[in-house]
């Protein structure tokens, strides 16, 4: 029996280990050029943007389940990227980008650092580059080779994806800077209880301060943090009112409402809360410039989704997104009268290198990374089919002995520890992080590259409270982002990570990893309030090495032409299922279809008499039905043929049905020349 686990952890390990093929070795070097100086405005200034970063389908992995993780083939629900660019009277500045990205990303923030800061007052140093980690987004853009290799079914650094995002992501950024205007901005929070829940109570309980150690199934659902944090910026309008401009927030879930077998791109619960949020303010508040709004991770380490057991799905999805976007509207309409013109930012950014710093202050962390057998085991309701069932997998498993004089505590190395590294080399994993900490007004939010678990974010917010103790400036609120500038892999508190949980195995620098980080929080946070200059230590230049691979196809010509290939069918709701009508339709291949671009829409027309009226674009509550929403789809089934031409789905799930007197038409936007295609009239 022995024989066999060891055998299954070493076959485990190695499947790991393969590379795909068509990959090659890659250096990329981003530079630290410091931002241009800039006199100071006369008054609080803001500008905000959204970028649309889908990526063409049947390509690129989704990221978050590894070896489970299914290929993109089109998108449920877009994936954007919304920036926001603030500027304060004494000319201290800062970019928050919210990507729906399954991580941030410390690359695609230093690279962004070096373009902007040729022609912008923002560098590397105030950009904070976040993520709503759905776990249907692509991964592939990270800065080690670790997760680039193993966030995934398929393994390497996306070159051509990476090289799209910079370039999408630093045009908005661009956008909100060229746009900024005299704004007011407010901070606020409110809590969200029932739709998240903890996922590994066991080793959540095992913390000192948790007095009531139950694991009952009702405990999961109070052992969370339901603090959801908001900055909302309200800008100029030409008619000389404010109007809302943008506003982003931060909450504690994970992006893991579908299942892994879901094969299209989507924000996950993520998406109901930012439209939801988005279609209000616009109808509401009737603004005559562009909203952007948007959210991300808090401290959701060990808190999923409190979906229904067995009914991972967009059903569930949108039941919990929507839930949440109801408080985001509560707290984002409770700001109306707190808007203030009056803006103090500050910030204070530190380059560390995990393996050559590894101590502060006396506490010190593992000088090598190492992942643990629980790690491939997966967590509760995404559990790795079979191997997480296993003994030294299955979550709770840990070596026996003594702790003490191992940094990993009781971990089990996946692979164990004279192996891991043969298969694994030490520098594969991340070794450098950024910490940073923006101020703004009387919120400190301290973005961190760690899915962090609930009680290790409030330790951190305590570290940050602490150093704030002895300043005249007193701040309210302390949001934590998790997995922003960077990944690299949990945090957990040393007594949760002594059961060795999912989260605890893959709390890769060992058992000290959370008092580390809240050493240098409070270290960080006291250098910002002591120093006059801006805390901005980062090095010349970081060469990221890994193994790339392109993924996104090459550009290939399409000289055949539009048409339809099956008429609109319509399929009922089931068990888990919502009721769709598809569309199918030969359209240019996967390198032209541009699925960043508005593609799908629905028309409507209304018979009256024997005579039918004009189409028109097809509206419910006065929102388009298109694919910009959440129930419109697009999906390739069929790959390129031999005139570069594809084949293509598009789906209207929750469509509307009101009497044989209205018809409905899937329309295609034009795309490399072709023009609009229409399918058949149904109803």
């Amino acid at each position: 029996m022995m024989n066999k686990m060891i055998k299954t952890s070493l076959t485990a390990l190695l499947c790991l280990s393969l590379l795909s093929a068509c990959s090659e070795q890659s250096t990329v070097t981003t530079h630290y050029n410091k931002a241009q100086t800039q006199a100071a405005p006369e008054q609080f200034m803001a500008g905000a943007a959204t970028v649309d970063i889908t990526p063409p389908p049947g390509v690129l992995p989704r990221a978050g389940y590894a070896a489970w993780s299914t290929v993109g083939d089109g998108f449920r629900t877009r994936l954007y990227a919304r920036t926001y660019y603030m500027r304060d009277k004494d000319g201290d500045s800062h970019l928050i980008v919210q990507t729906d990205l399954a991580f941030g990303s410390r690359i695609l923030q230093t690279k962004l650092g070096e373009l902007l800061a040729k022609h912008t007052d923002i560098d590397t140093s105030n950009i904070t580059i976040t993520s709503t980690h759905t776990h249907s987004a692509p991964g592939q853009i990270l800065g080690s080779q670790f997760y680039n290799k193993h966030s995934s079914n398929k393994a390497g650094f996306a070159t051509k994806y990476f090289h799209f995002l910079t370039e999408r992501i630093s045009g908005a950024a661009m956008e909100a800077y060229n746009t900024q205007r005299p704004s007011k901005l407010a901070t606020g929070t409110i809590d969200v209880w029932g739709k998240t829940r903890n996922r590994s109570i066991q080793a959540h309980v095992l913390n000192d301060n948790v007095h009531n150690k139950s694991t009952a199934d009702n405990r999961t659902f109070h052992r969370i943090n339901p603090a959801l944090y908001m900055v909302r910026i309200d800008s100029l309008g030409a008619d000389g009112s404010y109007q809302p401009l943008g506003a982003f927030a931060s909450f504690s879930i994970h992006g893991t409402g579908l299942p892994e077998r879901e094969s299209l791109f989507n924000a996950d619960v993520w998406a109901y809360i930012h439209k939801d949020w988005q279609w209000f303010i616009e109808q509401t508040y009737k603004p005559s410039q562009a909203v952007h709004v948007s959210a991300f991770e808090g401290t959701h380490g060990d808190i999923a989704p409190a979906n229904r057991f067995g009914l991972l799905g967009y059903i569930e999805a949108k039941r919990i997104g929507q839930g949440i976007a109801a408080k985001t509207i509560e707290l984002y309409q409770s700001l109306d009268e707190q808007l203030s013109d009056k803006v103090n930012l500050k910030s204070a950014s530190r380059y560390v290198h995990l393996r050559e710093q590894n101590s502060i202050n006396g506490i010190a962390i593992c000088q090598d990374a190492a992942a643990g057998m629980t790690l491939a085991g997966a967590p509760l309701e995404h559990t790795s089919p079979i191997i997480g069932s296993l003994p030294f997998f299955k979550q709770g498993s840990r070596r026996s002995g003594e702790e003490k004089g191992n940094c990993q505590g009781r971990k089990q190395h996946l692979g164990f520890a004279y192996l891991q590294p043969l298969l694994e080399p030490k520098d594969s994993f991340p070794d450098f992080v950024i910490f940073q900490l923006l101020q703004i007004n009387d919120m400190v939010i301290a973005p961190l590259p760690f899915e962090t678990t609930v009680e290790s974010g409030q330790r951190f917010e305590r570290a940050i409270q602490e150093a704030y103790a002895d300043s005249p400036q007193k701040i309210k609120y302390v949001m934590i982002s998790s997995l922003a500038n960077g990944y690299t892999g949990y945090v957990t508190t040393p007594e949760e990570y002594g059961r060795q949980y999912y989260e605890g195995g893959h709390t890769i620098y060992g058992k000290n990893t959370q008092p580390y980080i809240a050493a240098h929080l409070k270290q960080l946070g006291q250098d910002m309030l002591s120093r006059t200059e801006r805390v901005a230590e980062l090095p010349t230049q970081i060469d990221y090495r890994f193994v790339s691979k392109q993924f996104l196809p090459d550009d290939s010509p399409a000289t055949g032409q539009r048409k339809v290939t099956q008429a609109p069918v319509f399929s009922h709701a089931s068990v888990n299922r919502e009721g769709v009508w598809r569309f199918n339709w030969r359209d240019v291949n996967a390198s032209r279809i541009a699925l960043h671009q508005p593609l799908v829409h629905i028309e409507t027309r209304i018979q009256t008499g024997k005579q039918w009226g004009e189409w028109q674009l097809h509206t419910e509550n006065n929102i388009p039905v298109n694919d910009q929403g959440y129930d419109v789809a697009v999906r390739i089934i069929a790959d390129a043929d031999d005139q570069g031409m594809s084949e293509y789905s598009a789906e209207w799930y929750n469509p509307l049905f009101d009497g044989e007197q209205r018809q409905f038409r899937f329309v295609i936007q034009p795309r490399d020349g072709q023009k609009l295609l229409y399918s058949k009239a149904f109803n």
